[in-house]
């Protein structure tokens, strides 16, 4: 009798328990869905998401909402998202091939045509079109955004803003690791569409970014991307970070620029131009990576090994100590 009535109690408190989750859950998806961003309105919890836009993807694989990606443009093409299968270019995509996939949500720049929106909206896939950040402020809230959009007004917002604290205070901290008593001068060099020699022009993001490797900036005060030649001569930058080959071709056909420390001491270091734009994973890496270049002490020398082997040694992960 007494196996009875306790069998009774517990079945009466398992179902209890089950009526109070699926309560909860109601009541929390009530409270993040619908939502809108950017005037468009999301019903419910995007399952299969479609991301037309690298800089966007790196900042959705920052806060782990790359789970839900079913689809990128080409140009998305970090090495961590290349399971993901790829739906044409960010500004023509395979509109089949997105409707295909079952998709509830595209993600993308204002790259798209009207057309192309047109078509996928008339699909029932609501578009989502939000701009670069270009500065720390407007990164949070593209962070915000985001999780805003993937993950509800209250559990989503809440991990974009706690992913954008981790990226911001991540890097503060490879920064604030580096000895204090420990000076190198460093500059960021590409070249634009037209031939010219460029660099980040103070006030802008990537400038900012820039700034967390550490080292004093040999072009901080130009006010606009094109470098002066002079002001470069006269900086003499311990170490050059470029973003193609052709800019090293461009200064060693410089007689003056080819004598360079940098140059003549194989301090050169490799980072795309594009990979400042990418807000996220991306540019985590590769500031430890440009930390770990210049003050990881007993890294091979030119003499022992070629740049590009000096240039993949890294520190231990989550090792922060660059004494």
């Amino acid at each position: 009798m007494f196996k009875k009535i306790a069998s009774f109690l517990l079945c009466i408190c398992l179902i209890s328990s089950v009526a109070l989750c699926l309560c909860s859950c109601d009541e929390d998806e009530g409270d993040n869905y619908p939502v809108t961003v950017a005037d468009v309105t999301i019903e419910a919890e995007p399952l299969n998401i479609v991301v037309l836009s690298d800089s966007m993807a790196d900042i959705i694989s920052y806060m782990g909402y790359d789970v839900k990606m079913v689809g990128r443009s080409v140009e998305t093409d970090q090495p961590f998202l290349a399971v993901v299968p790829t739906v044409g270019t960010a500004t023509a995509p395979d509109i089949k091939a997105i409707i295909s996939y079952e998709t509830d949500l595209v993600i993308a720049e204002n790259t798209l045509s009207d057309s192309t929106k047109k078509a996928l909206s008339d699909a029932g896939i609501p578009v989502l079109v939000l701009k670069e950040a270009t500065s720390m402020e407007e990164l949070k809230t593209l962070y915000t955004n985001l999780g805003t959009a993937l993950g509800g007004n209250v559990t989503g917002k809440t991990k974009g803003e706690e992913s954008y604290d981790e990226f911001n205070t991540t890097l503060s901290d490879y920064n604030n690791a580096i000895p204090s008593n420990v000076v190198k001068t460093a500059c960021y060099l590409y070249l634009d569409e037209q031939g010219t020699l460029c660099s980040f022009a103070n006030g802008t993001l990537e400038h900012k970014l820039f700034s967390y490797c550490g080292a004093i900036n040999s072009l901080s005060s130009q006010e606009t991307n094109e470098v002066d030649l002079n002001n470069l001569k006269i900086s003499t930058p311990t170490y050059i970070f470029y973003d193609s080959p052709q800019v090293l071709d461009y200064l060693n056909a410089n007689s003056e620029l080819s004598s360079m420390g940098a140059l003549q001491n194989g301090n050169i270091y490799q980072v795309k131009k594009s990979d400042f734009s990418r807000l996220g994973t991306t540019t985590e890496e590769n500031i430890y990576q440009m930390i770990s270049f210049m003050f990881i002490e007993d890294k091979a020398t030119p003499d022992e090994a070629t740049p590009d082997t000096a240039q993949t040694e890294t520190l231990p992960e989550a090792s922060y100590s660059f004494s």
